[in-house]
């Protein structure tokens, strides 16, 4: 009978050796993935960008307005084992959020939300610093500029500098980069009649709105001119930066459909 225990105890020993190895080492791997939760599918383009492993966006996609969103129970289980929770400091319910989870103030990293080509570069930076995913942002930085160069070369050829444009504030940055003649900005406040009238006497060519936020319509029905809303918010269908500038190029007409 001691034969018997005797190997058998051996077994048992090795059994739970080698399950102890197993779980260090799914720890091990569990806590050196970079995950991030992001506010937005904005903020979360831009942790992609930096080199996270994984990114949970918290707003869904299909919202026109994603800073509205109201967090659910729910929410709170993404934050397991983020090493960030990154969002542009105009969400309202990313602090509720954090308050219910009882997150660390360190963990939770603001970022400038602006679509403006250097921007973008520079937030997806400091992120990269924080995550020590440096060599994964300078990857992604040369696809991005790679993109660049294409989309301002395509610019110049459609000869952007001869169109004069009214923008929405929020869509300047992108629209100045691109070399449009800006003859005048809107705020994303509603625009009284007055201010649809002094707008429409500067007879743009067209009208750049933002599709979140839309207030230039009225003036672009009065001129008769093009209109084209920009967003801001990366979508299902253009989920990266790279993509998200591509879509808004297309549909400014600097990129055709079939462009890659």
């Amino acid at each position: 009978m001691n034969a018997f225990k005797k190997p058998t105890f051996f077994i048992f020993c090795f059994f739970l050796a080698t399950l102890c190895i197993v779980l260090s080492t799914s720890a091990t791997r569990a806590d050196e993935k970079i995950i991030v939760v992001a506010s937005t599918s904005w903020t979360g383009a831009i942790a992609e960008a930096a080199g996270a492993d994984e990114v949970r966006i918290l707003a869904p996609f299909e919202l026109k307005h994603p800073p509205e969103y109201d967090y659910r129970p729910s929410d709170i289980s993404q934050l397991r084992f983020a090493r960030l929770l990154v969002y542009g400091g105009y969400e309202p319910f990313v602090k509720k959020l954090a308050v219910a989870a009882g997150l660390p103030r360190e963990k939770m990293i603001v970022i400038v939300t602006s679509n403006d080509p250097d921007n973008l570069k520079k937030q997806a930076r400091f992120l990269a610093e924080k995550m020590g995913t440096q060599k994964r942002e300078a990857t992604w930085e040369k696809a991005m500029d790679r993109a660049l160069a294409d989309i301002q070369q395509q610019a110049q050829k459609n000869k952007t500098s001869r169109k004069r444009v009214l923008v929405q504030k929020y869509q300047l940055p992108f629209v100045k980069w691109l070399g449009f003649d800006v003859i005048g900005v809107f705020s994303a406040d509603e625009l009284s009649p007055n201010k649809v009238m002094e707008y429409a006497m500067m007879k743009p060519d067209m009208v750049i709105d933002n599709f979140h936020n839309p207030q230039g319509k009225p003036i672009a029905e009065i001129t008769k001119c093009d209109y084209v809303a920009l967003i801001n918010f990366p979508s299902a269908n253009a989920r990266s930066l790279i993509g998200l500038l591509k879509e808004n190029a297309t549909r400014l007409g600097v990129l055709n459909n079939q462009h890659p």
